[in-house]
């Protein structure tokens, strides 16, 4: 082989490997700005039928008894709104109790509080036990939350 051939074969390999390291390098998530999480709550809640609807929301609880959240919520047959602001929290026992919540859809009193387990897992609750206040109000507006579930997510 050739000391030019040798030279293209040592170049391109070096250059793939460059662009394999750099593609890496770009691709690896980034630490969000404080990194002071101290749960991450992921709640999917949903009632069939026609006058059921849902609320989805990720929340970030930070170690300060604050946080963020974002999120949507909808009826069947009026469409969806979305929602994001700044929240706070506090252990209350075993669950964690969140405040502050608001959708543009609801009335401004309807998530206060959310109730999650205070422990990192996977769960599946009633309306009742995550959203107590919305539950109670979504029954005197004549919807049936018997038929829907909330899976809930609590993550470092």
């Amino acid at each position: 082989m050739s000391l030019f051939r040798k030279w293209v074969v040592v170049t391109t390999v070096t250059a793939t490997a460059m662009l394999g390291a750099a593609g890496t390098a770009a691709a690896a998530p980034r630490t969000p700005p404080g990194g002071d999480a101290a749960f991450q709550v992921e709640i999917s809640g949903n009632v069939g039928g026609p006058t059921g609807g849902g609320s989805w929301y990720w929340l970030e609880l930070d170690k300060d008894g604050g946080g963020i959240y974002a999120g949507s919520d909808c009826a069947h047959g009026t469409g969806a709104s979305g929602a994001r602001g700044t929240l706070s929290w506090e252990r209350q026992g075993g669950q964690l109790a969140i405040h502050g919540v608001v959708s543009l859809g609801l009335p401004p009193f309807a998530y206060e509080p959310i109730l999650v387990p205070a422990a990192y897992g996977h769960y599946v609750e009633t309306f009742a036990q995550v959203f107590p206040t919305l539950t109670a109000f979504l029954i005197s507006v004549g919807a049936d939350v018997s038929k829907g579930s909330v899976q809930v997510q609590v993550a470092p």
